[in-house]
């Protein structure tokens, strides 16, 4: 059968996904791996890179639309020798390749994964409990008439 070029429902839904196994790209000179910090559109994003400093990087025109980048994604990305605040992303990794990149002790150790906690800053100030209230005087309860005697028209 000829291959199907205009695509539809049933095409896509067969879509061939790329293989866990497919090759690791390790960094090489004037390459650094680096965390994706947030995410501004139009594929542009703050990094912070491995070796501690924050840098804005841009998505390769090769990778737009194929491959998708979110907040904490593990990419690679290559240094500008002109401009340092700058560089391009070349190659994102997904949670097995960057679990496998720190099993090999490719990442430094100021850079681990998954040591972050969004909610660490937060603090529980409710606190539940079963005891039910004993008598109405614990419960608020608002209807006794001695509340409305106390209430002076005159004085709001």
């Amino acid at each position: 059968m000829p291959v199907n070029k205009r695509g539809g429902k049933k095409h896509k839904r067969n879509k061939n996904y790329a293989s866990e196994n497919s090759s690791l790209r390790i960094k090489e000179a004037g390459q650094e791996y680096a965390k994706i910090v947030t995410c501004k559109g139009n594929c542009r994003f703050d990094v912070e890179c491995s070796d501690g400093k924050n840098r804005a990087a841009i998505l390769c025109g090769s990778m737009r639309k194929r491959r998708y980048v979110n907040n904490g994604d593990l990419v690679l990305v290559s240094l500008r020798d002109f401009q340092d605040k700058i560089c391009d992303i070349i190659d994102v990794y997904n949670e097995s390749q960057a679990k496998r990149l720190e099993e090999d002790k490719h990442l430094p150790e100021s850079f681990r994964l998954g040591e972050e906690n969004p909610y660490e800053d937060y603090t529980d100030e409710i606190h539940f409990t079963n005891e039910m209230p004993s008598s109405e005087e614990e419960c608020g309860d608002t209807n006794n008439s001695s509340d409305e005697s106390s209430i002076d028209l005159t004085e709001i």
